[in-house]
């Protein structure tokens, strides 16, 4: 099975049927000031013509919610069954909605997607990279468009892919000290992926460090909006077929150790 697959308009239907019944739980990323803020929303209705859809705008306890206008773009994602459906919109609307019990809250409706992205649940289980494979990372603060003009500066830090998966990855860095990094600190940073093709350039969330064995630091980092974009998804391809080949090299690397008895 292919871990992942485009859908069409067509195919939304039904799945945002299911997500409409089950008021399933979308992840929204949207652009702010130079920055990406995530917002959490419940489905609640689907046009039945494949015009638009709509979700709520509710806050969860005490958060603040980031601000939706009218014509603003934003990626979508949301878990169903064994895959992980994302995709791109615009918001058309924001209002109210009147729930069974006619309790109004308040909703935006988004525009129908022209495509959708299926990826397995699998492709988003880390995946080790194996200690011969030598995946260089290189990273700075400030997101994708922030990169240093030259090489070898010090905003930029370096070290190699230590697992990968389609939502983000583990990066041991060639230091010791963990980098001056906050909790959801946007990054930049340029990934070698084991397809022998030039290296990806994305958006990442920092999500925390901590010391190997060896006294070094590897940090955890989260991708950040590649369902927006046509060379996004494009990315989410290549880490969806990278992660299936990482996969299959650790299945036959512990095949080899049981046959060799544990050696």
């Amino acid at each position: 099975m292919k871990p992942r697959r485009v859908l069409t308009p067509n195919d939304a239907g039904p799945i945002f049927d299911r997500a409409v019944a089950e008021r399933a739980i979308a992840v929204l990323t949207l652009p702010q000031g130079g920055q990406w803020a995530t917002l959490k929303s419940r489905f609640l209705e689907r046009d039945r013509h494949g015009q638009f859809f709509v979700l709520d705008y509710e806050p969860c306890k005490d958060e603040v919610l980031p601000p939706i206008a009218p014509g603003q773009y934003v990626g979508v994602s949301f878990r169903q069954s064994s895959r992980k459906i994302l995709f791109g919109t615009a918001v058309e609307a924001k209002g109210h909605f009147v729930l069974d019990d006619a309790t109004t809250i308040a909703a935006v409706r988004y525009r129908w997607p022209d495509s959708l992205s299926e990826l397995q649940r699998r492709a988003y289980y880390r995946t080790p990279v194996p200690p011969e494979m030598s995946l260089r990372a290189t990273l700075w603060p400030g997101g994708s468009t922030a990169r240093p003009k030259e090489a070898g500066t010090g905003a930029a830090i370096t070290g190699n892919l230590a697992d990968l998966s389609c939502g983000g990855c583990l990066i041991h860095l060639h230091q010791v000290a963990p980098p001056e990094y906050k909790a959801d600190d946007l990054l930049g940073a340029e990934l070698h992926l084991p397809d022998g093709r030039p290296p990806i350039v994305v958006d990442l969330r920092y999500r925390g460090a901590r010391q190997d064995p060896a006294g070094f630091v590897a940090i955890a980092t989260q991708f950040l909006a590649l369902e927006m974009t046509a060379e996004g998804r494009a990315i989410l391809q290549r880490l969806a077929n990278c992660v299936q080949r990482l996969d299959r090299l650790t299945v036959a690397a512990d095949h080899r150790r049981n046959s060799d008895g544990g050696r």
